[in-house]
């Protein structure tokens, strides 16, 4: 028997809300995250569309949220649980790109999910094809995993960009930024890099890992059960809420990190 595939007729926008809940077999959610308790609002708002519907309509969260939030948006769909499956998710890894020494192939985010529904519970067949196409993996029954996890790996990757951020700074107010970016070269290179890398792409990704770095530390306190006297990213949400803040810095596409420095220092107030 032939696997079921997942064709795309046309893309386009859709005037109303409604329109998009009645046609559409699944919803992927992917917005900063602080819009996200707002879209999923939006799609439980069309609930005459949601009630008429003859299959469950899978609303599938991808953001990058607390646990705390998945579950608040998992009790917005509560009084619907007949008409639409949540599926609580996160991205993990940068876009999809063509792997350079494998024509053809592509290297693909991984897109984690949890909680009691399941593509691959679609009786159309459709659910598990794009699964496999989105490169989708189910890890757990219960709301809440997959947001978490994709919150564990952001705080590796993005927190340390905010301390970066912060040593580079200070390093140049003290005449010193060309002494540090070389004493990292030559005794903790991996971590140079990586600082490096981390300063120079930030500055237009900012203004969305605000509530990201919020949802983080909302993920550690309720989850982790970390308090709040040890809370470390409050502050990398009100140090990406100052970047954002800053006009030009870095411009749209990036910059030589001394041009992130300079714009940023530019702005830090003077003792």
């Amino acid at each position: 028997m032939a696997k079921p595939t997942v064709g795309i007729l046309s893309i386009g926008d859709m005037e109303k809300d409604g329109d998009l809940v009645d046609q559409a077999d699944y919803i992927l959610s992917i917005v900063p995250p602080r819009d996200a308790l707002a879209t999923a609002r939006r799609i439980a708002f069309a609930k005459i569309e949601l009630k008429r519907r003859k299959q469950p309509l899978y609303y599938v969260d991808l953001n990058a949220i607390a646990p705390r939030s998945a579950r608040q948006i998992a009790d917005i769909f509560q009084p619907f649980t007949e008409h639409v499956r949540f599926v609580d998710g996160g991205i993990i890894g940068g876009p999809p790109a063509p792997k350079p020494d494998s024509p053809g192939e592509w290297r693909k985010p991984s897109l984690v999910v949890s909680g009691p529904h399941s593509l691959h519970d679609d009786q159309s067949g459709h659910g598990a094809s794009l699964a496999s196409i989105l490169n989708m993996r189910h890890i757990a029954d219960e709301i809440g995993p997959a947001s978490g996890l994709k919150m564990c790996f952001a705080s590796t990757t993005k927190g340390p960009t905010a301390i970066a951020i912060q040593s580079f700074t200070t390093a140049s107010r003290l005449g010193v930024l060309d002494e540090l970016r070389a004493h990292l070269s030559n005794y903790s290179p991996m971590t140079g890099q990586l600082a490096e890398a981390g300063v120079k792409g930030m500055p237009s990704k900012a203004y969305r890992w605000v509530e990201e770095m919020r949802q983080i530390g909302e993920t550690f306190e309720v989850d982790g059960g970390w308090g709040k006297e040890t809370a470390i990213f409050p502050g990398a949400a009100a140090l990406y809420e100052f970047v954002a803040s800053v006009e030009g810095v870095g411009g749209e596409k990036g910059a030589e990190v001394e041009q992130v420095v300079h714009g940023l220092t530019s702005k830090l107030k003077k003792e």
